[in-house]
């Protein structure tokens, strides 16, 4: 897959696939034939009108989901991939950083920490499973909440 990177947003597009600005639009080429697509600015958000849809595009400040999921106790897979380890489970007390469990995308690891002291009340990561981007792996309480 192609990466192109769409006011400072990188994305992947289909093999065969290019993207390129023209006039306030981005001219789509895909294997099917050429296509455009409307992009309007809304303040921080982005209107892009393809194909009969619209999405909205908004920057994210870097690290404000994972702050949230931090202090929620939830441990959210960050990107889609295969969980290939499990280091606790339900009902463990767990230090700040130890590792939970253990994701794998695009052949590089991506451990998921306890991101405080606490007892792990929800595990809902195996071995082998596949997961999508956002999937609540486990849960993570404070030791005074359990």
């Amino acid at each position: 897959m192609k990466k192109v990177t769409v006011n400072g947003v990188e994305a992947e597009l289909e093999a065969g696939a290019e993207v390129f600005p023209a006039a306030g639009r981005l001219m789509v080429r895909t294997p099917d034939g050429l296509r455009s697509a409307l992009v309007r600015r809304k303040g921080a958000q982005t209107h892009i009108s393809f194909a009969g849809r619209t999405y909205i595009v908004e920057k994210v400040r870097a690290g404000a989901g994972a702050a949230s999921a931090a202090a929620s106790g939830d441990l959210r897979a960050p990107m889609p991939g295969q969980v290939v380890a499990v280091l606790a489970a339900e009902s463990d007390t767990v230090e700040a950083g130890d590792k939970i469990v253990v994701l794998e995308a695009m052949k590089m690891q991506q451990p998921l920490a306890a991101p405080f002291a606490g007892v792990v009340v929800k595990l809902s990561a195996e071995v082998g499973q596949q997961v999508d981007e956002g999937a609540v792996l486990a849960q993570v309480r404070p030791l005074e909440d359990h």
